[in-house]
């Protein structure tokens, strides 16, 4: 069939204008004369919900977002942590697990809005508060700052970044309604005005000036005057209050700062983290909703963090500006919990979402747990000689290197070198923990807080000392370098100049194990307690697929591997830190590897060693 030429250049005007006036309606901005946001010329507002793809299984993704959407809630605030796509430097991974396009199409899918927290740093009890290791071999570098030697890595990764969700812009057809630059940077010490100038040109100048840009500062007024920078709209976040003045009290403090536009409060807390060192607090249900109500009154937009939990996976926790260490579980007593039930917190936000008047975004479903197994007890063995094989990437040196020297991002790193006679050893320069062998034998740990042990070791032998690095710090973001720092080990005061260095990696010994198999160490007494690093397997039988929990209550400190993948940390020294969730898709009909490096012994091994997997 012929079409005239008439007909097509018809066709192409009609298409351009209503592509024109299909754009041109996609906008979202803040109208300062009524302080409220307009989304496609309508006056908006949003409840959110904090989720962290990184922290959460990738099948699992629709289903938590739903149940966000289920609530009541009409969008979700996401962090992107740089260090978790960029383990080496220029080379981004976005792929698998890391699919952060993928993530953000299926909020929209679920027809929630997304506000995107690009940082570059972003805290949340994340590994060096989500900056990548290599940073700290960068001589002389100010983090967080207008300093050359900063902006160079981070502009590259925020460029890569930013076109890659340029897409998934609102204005494009995507979910992305606002972007926040940094994080909490008034809660920082550079107070770099310059940097913050520069975070917001570059992300105008790749996303285009009408996208919407925020900052997120605690309240106080030298936070939000570090924190605020001229053209990005500033908010604040604070958790329960006891009354509704406390609430007014903190927008008006936002008000100095932002004397026109909506009220935002973009971390309300629903729960908080937990450290090993420290008891948490948790806020109640009832103090939740009576805030929410009151912020509510005011008609401001807020966003509850979290709302749903996860999982420090692998080596991903962070470490606390007062030492502590961050748990692997980040449930954060969440509405969703770290495993998808939801509970008493999210019925009662459903149901204010519900009696909100003029709230269009009501329940939309049912929101159902997620099912677990109980697969009963596993036998774990202790294996051969596999500290040593463990060992990778060996140099010798005059001191011991850094897990930064070596480039080793984390986990564990192993020094070794020859003693003679030596009563004690003082280990000042540790970071994070060391784990002392002797000629095999072990002889206790040292922190940064005990960093000294009595060895009392008469004859000559090999002296290993096995560094854990436990997270580098998230808040506040210092150089945090791992190992053992400035050659600040001694032996009765006296240092030695001659050691081995050697990144180590428990995926090592899995791969061997799954390649050739591993023969366990033949134990002839009753009892098989052990003490000091050892590295045992077992083997789990599946039938059918379910998420479970790996119990550890007669273990000391370690960490699991299942099928290859790192579960994270245990650390019996909180019921919370004994177990470790292990979602489905980690697992496998018929035999898994199960491989644990524990690091301090197991004393109640009795006829053997024990683990559980349990539904709880």
């Amino acid at each position: 069939m012929l079409v005239s030429r008439k007909n097509i250049l018809i066709f192409l005007f009609l298409f351009t204008f209503v592509n024109i006036i299909f754009t041109s309606e996609r906008n979202f901005t803040i109208d300062y004369d009524n302080d409220q946001f307009v989304l496609d010329g309508k006056p908006f507002s949003y409840i959110s919900g904090e989720i962290h793809y990184f922290r959460i299984p990738s099948i699992y993704w629709e289903d938590r977002l739903f149940k966000i959407r289920n609530a009541g809630l009409n969008a979700v605030q996401v962090y992107v942590p740089w260090n978790y796509h960029e383990l080496e430097q220029n080379k981004f991974d976005f792929n698998g697990e890391k699919d952060l396009v993928k993530f953000l199409k299926l909020a929209n899918i679920q027809g929630l809005y997304v506000l995107l927290r690009i940082g570059p740093y972003i805290c949340a009890e994340f590994e060096n508060g989500g900056l990548p290791w290599f940073l700290n071999n960068i001589q002389n570098i100010t983090l967080r700052s207008s300093d050359p030697k900063f902006l160079g890595p981070m502009t590259t990764w925020l460029t890569y970044l930013m076109k890659k969700i340029y897409p998934l812009l609102h204005k494009n057809g995507g979910s992305i309604i606002m972007i926040q630059i940094e994080n909490e940077y008034g809660s920082y010490g550079e107070c770099d005005n310059k940097y913050l100038q520069y975070l917001r040109d570059l992300t105008h100048k790749i996303l285009g000036d009408d996208v919407q840009l925020y900052t997120t500062d605690g309240v106080s007024d030298k936070m939000l005057k570090c924190g605020a920078v001229e053209g990005v709209y500033p908010t604040i976040d604070f958790g329960t209050v006891d009354s509704k003045n406390d609430v007014e009290k903190y927008f008006k403090l936002q008000r100095k700062y932002a004397p026109r536009g909506p009220l935002v409060n973009s971390e309300f807390y629903t729960g908080w983290f937990e450290s090993y060192e420290e008891e948490t607090n948790f806020p109640n249900t009832t103090s939740i909703i009576k805030t929410l109500n009151w912020i509510s009154e005011l008609n401001a937009s807020v966003s509850l963090y979290m709302m749903a939990g996860g999982t420090n996976f692998e080596y991903w926790s962070g470490k606390l500006f007062n030492g502590g260490h961050v748990i692997t579980s980040y449930d954060y007593k969440s509405p969703i919990s770290e495993n998808g039930d939801v509970g008493e917190t999210y019925l009662a936000i459903q149901n204010w979402t519900s009696n909100l008047k003029d709230w269009q975004w009501k329940q939309i479903g049912t929101s159902k747990n997620i099912s677990r197994r109980n697969y009963g007890e596993v036998k774990v063995e202790p294996i051969a000689n596999t500290i040593r094989l463990m060992k990778e990437n060996c140099s010798p040196g005059s001191h011991p290197h850094t897990f930064e020297e070596m480039e080793e991002p984390y986990g564990f790193a192993i020094y070794r070198a020859q003693i003679k006679k030596v009563k004690t050893v003082a280990v000042k320069g540790i970071k994070d923990a060391g784990y002392i062998m002797i000629s095999d034998r072990y002889y206790g740990k040292v922190t940064e807080k005990n960093h000294s042990l009595d060895i009392n070791f008469e004859g000559d032998g090999g002296f290993d000392i096995i560094v854990e690095n436990m997270g580098r710090q998230n808040y506040e973001s210092i150089i945090d370098i791992k190992g053992i720092l400035n050659n600040d080990i001694t032996f009765d005061n006296k240092t030695i100049d001659s050691w081995e260095s050697c990144s180590m990696s428990i995926k090592i010994v899995d791969r061997y194990i799954k390649r050739k198999g591993m023969k366990t160490i033949r134990n002839r007494s009753k009892d098989h307690s052990f003490e000091g690093p050892t590295i045992l397997q077992g083997t789990l039988i599946v039938y059918d697929l379910h998420d479970t929990y790996i119990l550890l209550s007669d273990f000391t400190k370690g960490v699991v591997v299942i099928n290859g993948f790192n579960l994270g940390r245990y650390w019996n020294i909180k019921t919370s830190t004994q177990k470790l969730y292990i979602p489905k898709s980690y697992l496998k009909i018929g035999k898994n590897r199960v491989v644990i490096f524990e690091l301090e012994g197991n004393t109640k091994c009795g006829n053997g060693c024990y683990v559980e997997f349990n539904e709880n």
